[in-house]
């Protein structure tokens, strides 16, 4: 484990209230190497006795994504499985076969596995012309034996997953296509959401009354793009539509990575984020049905990309890593009350970390710990490396 940064309490549009940021401390957590391993794109995850999970993505063709387990009260890994040795193992790896990223988050079910998606990218085509040729994969891990369960392959690539209860959700692209299973019996069921091109949403939001919310997307008769949040219940019945304002800015379809973080919000509602850094409030309707509000910017200086959030209830925060649309802007710790206008920004530095890409959303251990995951250059070298870092507020 390195220490990196002491946080800075002044900088560009920095709003510092009650000297959070000089209570900030940042770690960075070496992982493991492994052969292949490139990042981890926002792969994370916490089980119901606390300990955490990261997958880390390949990159070469044929190579497989794998699964990380983390003690957070002591730093140490324990490898839990590969995904093409799991493969191997239930359903069989076809020759050439590879799932080189895993990139949705770690969720637990009601039994207290751990579901997760994986995907190929080898002849996709970004404009949305052509789905991965290995597609996809569903699937389950038990915490303790880390014994794998295969649930379901589809043809498209499963960017993303959440869960509620036992349902298990997950977002395809290209089309956005979401898939939900039971995971008691494995019934599948799924719907076309829609969406332009090669635009895929990094995320999906399920709320914990087990509505699954995803964007829409479409050109108008004057082919301008614009985007909803559609809502579905837990038999895919769209039950909800909402506008999605600061959605888009002008980038192609592809550049926008749609909703990039979120966070449960202590109330029974999530928060989450888009790729501008509009920020969102989901809340239970007094008819059942989902309540999705606007709120605006996050970062009080404009256009910022939050590619992770998560909720302090003790602060009356939510915390994002995020960083503004400029050239050369850096990382900051955004920490941004709940249900008020005040921001402290909080620059972060990191040492010697060059090409540093961080994602990753809600995962947080007992101590008070936020981890959020990449990739940066290697310090000794050629290539990417994956890498782990964990912020602390007010201890």
């Amino acid at each position: 484990m390195l220490a990196i940064i002491v946080c800075a309490t002044t900088g560009p549009g920095c709003a510092v209230a009650g000297g959070l940021c000089d209570a900030v401390e940042v770690q960075e957590i070496a992982v493991p190497p492994s052969p292949g391993a490139d990042a981890i794109w926002g792969a994370t995850g916490r089980d119901a006795s606390g300990v955490l999970w990261f997958g880390v993505s390949a990159k070469r063709p044929g190579d497989s994504a794998r699964l990380l387990r983390l003690d957070p009260a002591t730093l140490v890994w324990t490898e839990a499985g590969s995904v093409n040795d799991a493969l191997g193992a239930t359903v069989g790896q076809r020759p050439g076969e590879g799932q080189v990223k895993l990139h949705s988050r770690i969720e637990p079910t009601a039994d207290g596995w751990l579901a997760f998606s994986s995907m190929d990218e080898a002849g996709e085509r970004e404009d949305g012309s052509a789905l991965p040729r290995w597609g996809s994969h569903l699937w389950q891990v038990h915490p303790d034996r880390l014994a794998w369960r295969h649930r379901l392959a589809v043809a498209e690539g499963l960017v993303a997953a959440g869960t509620a209860g036992h349902a298990i959700f997950a977002l395809g692209y290209w089309n956005h296509v979401l898939y939900r299973l039971d995971g008691r019996d494995g019934g599948t069921r799924h719907v076309v959401v829609g969406s332009v091109g090669g635009h895929a949403s990094r995320n999906l939001v399920v709320d914990p009354a087990g509505h699954a919310h995803v964007p829409r997307v479409w050109r108008d008769a004057g082919g301008a793009l614009q985007a909803e949040l559609a809502s579905f219940d837990a038999d895919l019945r769209e039950v909800a539509v909402h506008p999605l304002p600061g959605y888009f800015a002008g980038e192609t379809p592809e550049a926008n990575h749609g909703i990039v973080a979120l966070a449960t919000d202590g109330r029974g509602g999530m928060r989450f984020v888009t790729h501008h850094g509009q920020w969102f409030d989901i809340a239970p309707g007094p008819d059942g049905r989902p309540s999705v509000r606007a709120l605006g910017p996050l970062h009080p200086g404009g256009s910022a990309y939050a590619a992770a959030l998560v909720h302090l209830p003790e602060l009356g925060r939510h915390a994002a890593m995020a960083r503004r649309h400029l050239p050369g802007a850096g990382y900051e710790l955004l920490l941004a009350e709940t249900d008020g206008p005040g921001r402290s920004v909080c620059p972060l530095g990191f040492g010697d970390r060059r090409e540093l890409l961080l994602y990753g959303s809600m995962t947080r251990d007992d101590a008070g710990w936020m981890y959020f995951a990449g990739r940066a250059r290697r310090r000794e070298g050629a290539g990417l490396e994956p890498v782990v870092v964990r912020v602390r507020v007010g201890r």
